[in-house]
């Protein structure tokens, strides 16, 4: 990835709920349950979750 692109993950001790580590690890039915109903967007890979500490750069999404 290009230096331009880097993001920061925002809470790195935290990292092992969030949903990229989920889906590196396999977790797959873990992750797909905190997609469900989703209130926030990762800013770093569009990953949607239900809860902002299932993200690493997480912002709210304006429901309408």
């Amino acid at each position: 990835m290009p230096e331009s692109q880097k993001t920061e993950c925002k809470d790195p001790a935290g990292h092992w709920k969030h949903l990229c580590q989920l889906r590196r690890e396999g977790k797959e039915e873990e992750f797909k349950d905190l997609m469900q109903d989703p209130g926030h967007i990762c800013l770093n890979c569009n990953a949607v979750a239900r809860y902002a500490k299932n993200l690493c750069n997480p912002s709210p999404i304006a429901k309408v």
